[in-house]
């Protein structure tokens, strides 16, 4: 039986490692915008790797949700798997890494909401409008938006991601 979201997850991981090789290959000492964007670009192949795996995991469980209905965190993925009677200590070890705040995965995952979320509020008032509320936040374009977004942390991800992927599929493979 062959998994439709495989492909996917390898497809990812490899743009994660060719987003990185540019950043460290090219020059964008001078250009942070795209330096911005590159790191931004490899969390969001880290997470697309994240959720294809945990939509690979329930095809291999056969839980039989459609494309488009895959669960986006472990924690969904688990409640699936038990409200059909099954176990899988694979998707159990992946909810222990959501849940664990200290985890590496726990990290890329405030990386990844941080992305989301306003850096600035739009109660900003008016230098010269004396209380004036701005219609329109204001956000600097140029900075890296995520604490903890930085090269370094994105290799480590991943590697981790890179090495649970293997492994359980290695685990799955012995079953």
């Amino acid at each position: 039986m062959s998994n439709p979201y495989t492909g996917m997850v390898a497809s990812a991981l490899r743009k994660t490692q060719l987003i990185l090789q540019a950043q460290e290959v090219e020059s964008v000492d001078g250009n942070r915008l795209l330096q911005s964007a590159q790191l931004e670009g490899a969390l969001l192949q880290l997470w697309r790797a994240h959720r294809a795996f945990l939509a690979e995991q329930g095809h291999q469980l056969q839980l039989g949700f459609r494309p488009g209905g895959e669960p986006d965190t472990a924690r969904k993925l688990q409640e699936l798997v038990l409200a059909r009677g099954k176990f899988s200590a694979e998707v159990t070890e992946l909810v222990s890494l959501e849940e664990n705040p200290d985890s590496w995965f726990s990290a890329m995952a405030r990386c990844w909401a941080a992305l989301w979320r306003p850096t600035s509020g739009g109660d900003q008032t008016s230098a010269t409008g004396g209380g004036v509320q701005a219609l329109i936040p204001l956000r600097q374009m140029d900075s890296i938006p995520a604490a903890g977004l930085d090269l370094e942390n994105l290799r480590h991800w991943l590697s981790q991601l890179d090495q649970l992927i293997l492994r359980q599929r290695d685990q799955g493979r012995e079953w």
